[in-house]
């Protein structure tokens, strides 16, 4: 539960990090070819959103299944080793970015290299209708990002392909409220509460990372006895 908890933590903390990464792209998806009716334009965005989140969930459970998998060989001992590493790893990006030498926002991972998707995605939301947002959606959820790797990494080291699923559909679901509500108004939110949230969202996926590896740890001492 604890896990579940710092995932939401985190997709909560990093909606800002969401719109401001992606080049706009979440922004003007939500927006782009929307009908006038209040209604159908949240509609709307709840299915480009819900296909995002899907696409997180099933990544999780992926991860989560090859991990499991793994762990269920004779090469147990030294996946422990790799998920520790994995963890620690996670642990101090996290407080690299609590104490502001590190972004989530790496060029080279996030939305911004990928101009093909984002015309894909440009074209999907075009269409307006549910299904389309619904499928841009699924193809957002598949652009790299510094800080979805930040919690599907501790995703993978989960105790069960389940719980991994869980864990990245409580960051999307995180991250939902900010991206539905105020996403028109990422532009003004200033940039002291900008590094805020980052900070805040490094804090929570070192603990996803430290609770990871105190977790593994607890299991390389059970397994050697």
């Amino acid at each position: 539960m604890t896990e579940l908890w710092l995932s939401f933590l985190a997709g909560l903390a990093g909606s800002v990090h969401c719109l401001g990464m992606c080049g706009g792209i979440v922004t003007a998806l939500a927006l782009a070819g929307a009908p006038q009716s209040p209604q159908r334009r949240f509609m709307g965005q709840l299915a480009y959103h819900g296909g995002r989140i899907a696409t997180y969930t099933l990544l999780g459970l992926a991860v989560g299944f090859l991990a499991q998998t793994a762990l269920l060989t004779a090469l147990k001992p030294y996946f422990l080793w790799l998920f520790a590493a994995a963890n620690a790893v996670v642990m101090v990006v996290g407080l690299a970015t609590v104490c502001g030498v590190w972004n989530f926002g790496l060029s080279s991972l996030d939305g911004s290299g990928w101009g093909f998707l984002g015309a894909a995605l440009g074209r999907a939301a075009r269409r307006a209708s549910p299904g389309a947002l619904a499928a841009a959606g699924l193809m957002m959820g598949l652009i790299p990002c510094g800080m979805v790797y930040g919690v599907l990494l501790p995703a993978a080291t989960s105790d069960s392909w389940l719980k991994g699923g869980a864990m990245m559909l409580a960051f999307g679901l995180g991250t939902l409220p900010a991206l539905m509500i105020y996403g028109q108004l990422a532009a003004t939110l200033s940039a002291s509460f900008g590094i805020m949230l980052q900070r805040l969202t490094g804090l929570a996926v070192a603990g996803l990372g430290a609770f990871g590896l105190w977790r593994i740890v607890a299991a390389m001492g059970h397994y050697h006895h």
